[in-house]
């Protein structure tokens, strides 16, 4: 039956099995960045111990879901859905709750990676997991804002001359050039932190006992994937190229 879930979580799945490690049907998990939910949601109805946290914004916001079968209030109700404390950083979950905690398009907008790596570790149960997806620091055209080298070259008039080229996200339409690039100008510089792959390691590394990127099981184990990872026999630098300039797949577990 776990067939059915959703392609993203299968891959996951995928990915820590590749590994060595499988859930059981008692596991706990927590999508961190949770988002909406829908993850939670399905994961729940797969029988799952689910939960999710996101950042400690207006709850209207944090949990808006255009998803109507996703009912999203009702889950921070019942507090499968909780939202992250800021000051002091804090996970909201008691010590050791967790056997695999996942993310997706979250790491990238880490500023405090020593704060969240540390809550990663408390929370996780002796020999537990996590596995974090997010996009790569020489990532081509930067996922938020459509700007090609965004990533790393984040200067105002950088953003400016692609504004004036008409490079624009979908909630940009109708903007000038000038409002256009200091949105940009201001998202990047306080919503996005593409650290070097060695000092995120780094950073898991001081918390978790054994810390590697797996992009070649996530180009195995994913549909958009598969096809490239035939190549992989007679082109084994493909991985390292996929996670220089598209995705990074972090595995990092606590003994």
């Amino acid at each position: 039956m776990r067939e059915q879930l959703p392609e993203h979580l299968l891959t996951k799945f995928g990915i820590i099995e590749g590994l060595g490690h499988r859930l059981n049907a008692e596991a706990t998990i927590l999508d961190f960045g949770c988002g909406a939910g829908r993850s939670v949601h399905v994961l729940r109805d797969f029988g799952y111990k689910a939960y999710g946290c996101d950042i400690a914004m207006d709850a209207d916001t944090t949990y808006n879901s255009e998803d109507e079968d996703i009912d999203t209030d009702s889950m921070v109700r019942q507090n499968i859905l909780r939202l992250i404390s800021d000051n002091p950083y804090s996970l909201p979950f008691e010590d050791g709750t967790f056997d695999f905690i996942f993310s997706e398009q979250v790491l990238e907008h880490v500023q405090n990676y020593s704060e969240v790596t540390s809550e990663l570790c408390r929370i996780l149960k002796p020999g537990g997991i996590c596995l974090h997806i997010f996009p790569s620091r020489y990532y081509l055209i930067e996922s938020h804002v459509y700007v090609p080298f965004a990533s790393i070259i984040s200067s105002y008039y950088w953003l400016l001359f692609w504004a004036s080229m008409r490079i624009r996200n979908e909630y940009q339409t109708g903007l000038s050039a000038t409002e256009t690039a200091r949105l940009n100008f201001e998202y990047l510089r306080d919503c996005t932190n593409y650290l070097p792959k060695k000092t995120i390691k780094d950073h898991f590394d001081d918390y978790f006992d054994e810390v590697v990127f797996c992009e070649e099981l996530f180009l195995r184990h994913s549909k958009r994937g598969r096809k490239l990872s035939t190549l992989i026999k007679w082109f084994p630098f493909l991985p390292s190229i996929y996670s220089t300039l598209k995705a990074r797949v972090l595995f990092a577990k606590v003994t």
